[in-house]
């Protein structure tokens, strides 16, 4: 497999999500894909069957484990502001042609992404889990979004947000996350730093 690295997790949920919506087929993406993680019940994390345990990072490129200094680029302003917007733009298009409402950008979703993407720039790993070992329900709360139910996927290399996108629609895990028609809010994050940009789509749909 080849090209970017690619990390998902489905819907994270505290209380049933919708079931994602049929759509057309899309061409496989080259991104290189790692197993999916879910929330079931509040708090606890269950790997995909026969998934390694979900708060092992995986490392991307060399295994200098000295961490980066990322862009601080957030959401809301400039560049990050515009990459979030393009990534949205991608998968609501997706969304309404599967018959799904459109993602709506919540400040404290794209805060809860951003310090992700930062987070995974920093220590060049990819995964859901923090360096602090948080989850990215804690994130959503921390920010000051209370999920009802959600999910995050996760990508690094991937030089635009189309390309981003892409890689997640070419992987039916993700792809499914994303046509979760019971999402409604959305955070995006990127960072710049060494094997990325890095980035972050964060869904949900709160309390």
């Amino acid at each position: 497999m080849l090209g970017s690295v690619l990390l998902v997790m489905p819907p994270v949920c505290v209380a049933p999500a919708a079931t994602a919506a049929p759509a057309d087929p899309v061409p496989p993406s080259p991104a290189r894909l790692a197993p999916p993680w879910s929330v079931a019940v509040p708090g606890r994390w269950q790997p995909a069957p026969g998934a390694p345990d979900p708060y092992v990072p995986a490392p991307v490129g060399d295994r200098d484990s000295t961490p980066r200094e990322p862009s601080r680029t957030a959401p809301g302003r400039g560049a990050g502001s515009k990459a979030a917007a393009r990534v949205i733009a991608a998968v609501n298009r997706s969304r309404t042609r599967a018959g799904c409402r459109p993602l709506r950008l919540r400040a404290a979703l794209n805060r809860a992404a951003q310090a992700h993407s930062v987070d995974m720039a920093r220590h060049h790993r990819l995964g859901h889990a923090g360096a602090d070992g948080s989850t990215p329900v804690d994130r959503m709360r921390a920010a000051g979004y209370h999920p009802r139910a959600g999910g995050e996927n996760v990508v690094a290399g991937t030089r635009t947000a189309r390309a981003a996108v892409d890689a997640w629609m070419g992987s039916p895990p993700h792809r499914a996350n994303i046509l979760t028609c019971g999402y409604r809010d959305a955070g995006v994050g990127v960072a710049a730093g060494s094997g990325g940009p890095w980035w972050t789509l964060d869904l949900a749909s709160g309390r």
